[in-house]
């Protein structure tokens, strides 16, 4: 099996560059989107080189590992042209879509069959509430999933905790605009958090409740310099702090935090 070089890595990033620039608009909803999106695609394809080192990856997994978080959000750009939105249930699965478009451009016939494959999977399982279960049979399918996963889910945090402004309020309205500002959380959502569970986006009734989702992510962290990252980044904090005063809040936060400093060691 031929494994993917340096021309094919650079390749793919002019390729993703040239690709997003067919995107660009006058209009001010549509440039912010997309430019926060091709921004977001770089954070993810930095989080994942430091989470892939960390575990001692090679230099060739790390190719392989930067290439799937250069692609893993690339139906992101078609689907918010299309549909004004991010939300996936009001458009379309933007992992599926990004497949769709990676295999109609026919860019990948430069890897090998199994990379290929590896990448197309982990682009499609990357939003999933979970990893199917089938991917026990392929260890590496698994590991890179979980790469993509920690690693796309710290940018978010990091993009959703600089769209609060102070008072807590959203500045983007592509964000969460379609849910109410009302009072209360959703008790299903802290009984997730507090038995250590990801909150089930059924039980998101207003905008505190999708914060909740949010900080249940931790949840689902697979590596220990995931752990590292977020506590030193402050994201959990800025978004809980952009919640009201509450005793369920400061449960949760307290929770997270006790969570969090026990991490994967």
């Amino acid at each position: 099996m031929q494994n993917m070089q340096n021309e094919d890595l650079n390749f793919f990033r002019r390729w993703f560059s040239d690709y997003v620039i067919d995107f660009s608009s006058a209009d001010p909803l549509i440039h912010d989107n997309i430019e926060m999106k091709i921004e977001h695609t770089a954070k993810v394809c930095e989080n994942i080189l430091v989470l892939a080192k960390s575990e001692n990856v090679g230099k060739e997994g790390c190719r392989l590992a930067e290439t799937i978080a250069l692609f893993h959000d690339l139906g992101r750009f078609e689907q918010f042209i299309r549909y004004k939105t991010f939300k996936d249930s009001e458009s379309e699965n933007h992992a599926l879509l990004g497949i769709k478009i990676l295999n109609r451009k026919g860019i990948l016939s430069r890897l090998s069959r199994n990379e290929k494959s590896l990448l197309l999977k982990a682009v499609e399982y990357h939003n999933l509430k979970e990893i199917p279960g089938c991917t026990i049979d392929s260890k590496e399918v698994l590991f890179y999933s979980k790469l993509i996963r920690d690693a796309d889910k710290i940018d978010v945090l990091r993009v959703i905790s600089e769209n609060y402004d102070e008072r807590g309020k959203v500045r983007n309205s592509a964000f969460e605009n379609y849910l109410p500002d009302t009072a209360g959380c959703s008790e299903a959502i802290i009984t997730d958090i507090l038995n250590n569970k990801m909150a089930d986006i059924n039980d998101v009734k207003n905008l505190n409740d999708i914060r909740l989702l949010r900080l249940s992510w931790v949840f689902d962290i697979n590596f220990p310099a995931t752990f590292s990252l977020l506590k030193r980044s402050k994201y959990l904090d800025t978004i809980i702090s952009s919640m009201p005063e509450a005793e369920e809040v400061h449960i949760v936060e307290k929770h997270l935090e006790d969570y969090l400093n026990k991490g994967k060691r």
